[in-house]
């Protein structure tokens, strides 16, 4: 586990050294027409601080999808690369050379043995999962059952480090097979809407419900800006217990309560702040109206 001392340090092993030289390796063009294969291992073009070109990482992952038969043999990186997510996102940097033990990949048609050859040959790989990006992860409302990635093979740990406008960082921890995918970059950037909001709204710095709060970013930012209570909710109980690491991970330890209900049976007095964060897609208009009743001031964000 990453604490909040050793995060800067984190971050700071994300940049290049002078001695990265970076690779661009055509996007739609059959990768077998651009690459040799026989020269693609894990040590092709590895500087010497460890890290790799990310071109030269997805062609090395592309190479193995081809020979195990996933993808055809004219794959491109364009057409045919499996998503890959950071094993430590921060903010809206994305690190072009990529150190070992860093990506988490996820494609529909990875297997077992497609799974075991990349976390053995491709140094940079830390976790293989099974699934569609398109797919919903975690509870989409109270009717529906809660679905996951699958882990095939490794770590599939991420932690997310946004920048805010208090000066301040919130690190989210969570795992990849159960939670929604959704970088630091589209947090901070909820975060700054919130922010907006509060400053714009003048609203009272008393008691707030982040109605679906997932892994806790905006309730965790409310209680920074200064707000006496927070009220987290969420549907999915997995999602209550990563909220539980990331307040503690945040050095939050009190002016909170923590419920496991869908908003729309939740039953609490008046608030001064409703903030709905529900997964794209959903309807919220009846979770809108009945913030509304409770609360002074509802944004959705």
């Amino acid at each position: 586990m990453i604490f909040i001392l050793e995060i800067d340090e984190k971050i700071k092993s994300l940049e290049e050294c002078e001695n990265c030289r970076d690779v661009q390796i055509k996007k739609f063009s059959p990768l077998k027409d651009l690459v040799d294969f026989e020269t693609l291992n894990g040590e092709y073009m590895r500087c010497k601080c460890g890290k790799r070109p990310l071109d030269v990482v997805m062609s090395h992952i592309m190479k193995i999808m081809i020979e195990e038969e996933i993808v055809p043999g004219n794959a491109t990186l364009r057409r045919n690369s499996p998503v890959p997510l950071a094993g430590f996102y921060y903010s809206s940097l994305n690190p072009q050379f990529i150190a070992e033990n860093a990506l988490i990949l996820l494609h529909p048609d990875f297997t077992y043995g497609v799974a075991s050859r990349l976390i053995d040959e491709v140094p940079e790989v830390k976790c293989v999962l099974k699934g569609s990006p398109q797919s919903t992860v975690g509870q989409l409302d109270k009717d529906s059952q809660i679905s996951h990635f699958e882990i095939l093979e490794g770590d599939d740990t991420q932690i997310n480090v946004m920048r805010t406008l208090l000066q301040e960082k919130i690190i989210l921890v969570k795992r990849q097979s159960r939670h929604h995918i959704e970088v630091a970059m589209t947090t901070e950037d909820k975060l700054v809407r919130l922010h907006n909001y509060l400053n714009n709204n003048n609203v009272k710095r008393g008691t707030a419900i982040d109605c679906m709060c997932g892994l806790g970013a905006l309730g965790i930012y409310l209680l920074k800006y200064g707000f006496e209570k927070v009220i987290f909710n969420d549907i999915n109980p997995e999602m209550i217990e990563a909220l539980k690491n990331n307040l503690e991970i945040n050095g939050i330890s009190d002016g909170y309560e923590i419920y496991n209900e869908a908003f729309e049976d939740f039953e609490f007095g008046d608030v001064d702040l409703c903030v709905i964060d529900a997964f794209p897609g959903v309807d919220i208009e009846e979770i809108v109206k009945k913030a509304e009743k409770m609360a002074e001031n509802v944004i959705v964000i």
